[in-house]
């Protein structure tokens, strides 16, 4: 017994009695609060619209009758809701980083109807949202209904954030949007990027 309690309490001695460093070292069990901050908002499970779609995750695609799909020259010649394909209006829809500009023109690209986020009454950063791109796409479809025009084009130029968006504004007010139309410009040299921002 003698022998058990020297040893207990020359371990509680060795323990408490030698001196122990100030700063002890182990592995974080939680993560921290600047873990939390630096990861930002947790990814929801709903799909991103605004073009962004695939960048979070794998979307499935069906490719069964893809080429049914794809125009051919005889879609040139066909009429959509009275009008030849050709002599469909045609909404130009510029999608930068901080606004989405919408234009119409006719056939003969004389200018319909304009607007823009700003016109729509968004202001300096809420041009940039969403929601700017998709009233832009609201206003222009109810102007091109007070004209008469239920049928149109849609030609789409940007990555910017109103750029599906303002495709589903139009659509919404009831305008029949034959084709949509992607016309991006592709650097395939170009010019020096910009360089990275750093903060």
């Amino acid at each position: 017994m003698n022998k058990i309690l020297q040893t207990v309490t020359s371990e509680v001695s060795r323990v408490f009695l030698t001196p122990q460093p100030h700063c002890l070292a182990g592995s974080v069990r939680y993560k921290s609060i600047r873990d939390e901050h630096r990861s930002g908002l947790p990814k929801t499970g709903d799909p991103l619209m605004d073009g962004t779609v695939g960048t979070e995750s794998y979307a499935a695609v069906n490719v069964k009758g893809y080429e049914r799909r794809l125009p051919t020259s005889e879609t040139l010649k066909q009429k959509f809701f009275g009008v030849p394909f050709t002599e469909l209006p045609m909404v130009y829809i510029k999608s930068t980083r901080n606004n989405t500009l919408i234009q119409v023109t006719d056939h003969k690209y004389n200018v319909i109807t304009y607007t823009s986020c700003r016109l729509e009454g968004f202001k300096n950063a809420r041009k940039k949202t969403t929601i700017a791109g998709q009233t832009t796409g609201v206003a222009a479809g109810q102007r091109l209904l007070r004209r008469g025009i239920n049928a149109v084009r849609v030609l789409v130029k940007g990555i910017g954030p109103g750029r599906m968006s303002s495709v589903k504004g139009i659509a919404s007010t009831g305008v029949n949007v034959v084709s949509i139309t992607d016309r991006t410009l592709l650097p395939e040299i170009g010019p020096r990027p910009k360089k990275i921002r750093r903060v």
